[in-house]
């Protein structure tokens, strides 16, 4: 499971027609993955949208993140779990992810730094994750969380991915956005490059294996308005919340499971745990299939964002 970091641009580029081709590697294998057309986020931050992504809590039941986490679920299923994070586990933006983390069998942080600061690029995950695969046991879950597009966008990508230099397509024409533009495009390229090492070892797997991927929120990079990031749910626009969202899966897993292909309809990422638990093939009182992407008993539901707007309603036109 490999949780993305504010790359709502990988979205623009895996489903539509993006004019910088920031996703070569996953471009390839677009046959091979089911990509998921129409999903959001419950929050444009991290704390409130994992949250309730990895736990029981959604928007009708907030405090249902208390009640338990689809970690705690895998573990109680039988599964090695492990959380391997690039993103620092202290700080007011990190605590309440890090408790979720923790509940995982195994938890590795590999970053200590503020993201004001120069931090290890996502690739680092890629060493912890080959020698997981290498130990005995075919029931794992591993969770990579990677920093993304984290600001700062400039100091999350090795110089070798500085390839957007030009100016970009924006209605805002100052040189300070083009130089941001074109640092969060090439942390799109650079992401694109580490999911597709991710799926490299997922293929050389015998046993059965996926690998799902999600953004936490998106962001807004002069898009829209005048401005780049995302905030706290003060300031709504569209693409603080579009995220990508697919599913990758090598012959065996497919062979053995049934995946409903629910990729037009409407999802939210509040409904992780039990798309995650249906994925896994485990289910509990606490799981319903209804609320599972990947399955045939999939019902769509009111999407509410920010406090009680019905995303579908509000950005229809």
């Amino acid at each position: 499971i490999v949780v993305g970091e504010s790359t709502n641009k990988l979205h623009f580029q895996l489903y539509d027609e993006y004019y910088r081709e920031t996703t070569p590697s996953l471009n390839k294998i677009k046959d091979e993955i089911l990509v998921l057309n129409d999903v959001i986020s419950p929050h444009a931050y991290t704390i409130g949208s994992l949250s309730k992504g990895l736990t029981l809590g959604n928007s009708e039941n907030p405090d249902g993140k208390f009640q338990g986490s689809i970690l705690q679920l895998l573990n109680q299923a039988g599964f090695k779990t492990y959380w391997l994070s690039n993103q620092r586990p202290i700080g007011v933006s990190d605590t309440q992810v890090t408790k979720i983390a923790k509940g995982a069998g195994t938890s590795v942080f590999m970053n200590m730094n503020h993201t004001s600061e120069q931090t290890p690029y996502d690739e680092v995950l890629l060493n912890e994750l080959n020698k997981i695969v290498l130990e005995d046991g075919d029931k794992k879950v591993i969770f990579l969380h990677m920093l993304g597009a984290h600001f700062y966008y400039k100091m999350r990508y090795p110089q070798k991915f500085d390839i957007f230099k030009d100016e970009p397509k924006t209605q805002f024409k100052r040189p300070e956005v083009y130089k941001i533009i074109n640092a969060y495009d090439n942390v799109m390229r650079y992401t694109d490059s580490i999911l597709n090492e991710v799926i490299n070892v997922a293929k050389k797997q015998e046993a059965q294996s996926f690998m799902l991927y999600f953004s936490d929120h998106g962001q807004e990079v002069y898009d829209e308005i005048d401005f780049f990031g995302q905030t706290i749910d003060q300031m709504v626009t569209k693409n603080m919340y579009d995220i990508p969202m697919f599913l990758w899966m090598n012959d065996s897993y497919k062979s053995n499971k049934k995946i409903a292909n629910n990729s037009d309809k409407k999802y939210m990422t509040d409904d992780l745990l039990h798309s995650i638990a249906d994925l896994c093939n485990v289910t509990s009182k606490e799981t319903d299939s209804t609320r599972s992407i990947f399955n045939i008993s999939f019902k769509e539901r009111k999407r509410v964002i920010k406090n009680n707007l019905d995303y579908d309603t509000y950005f229809k036109n």
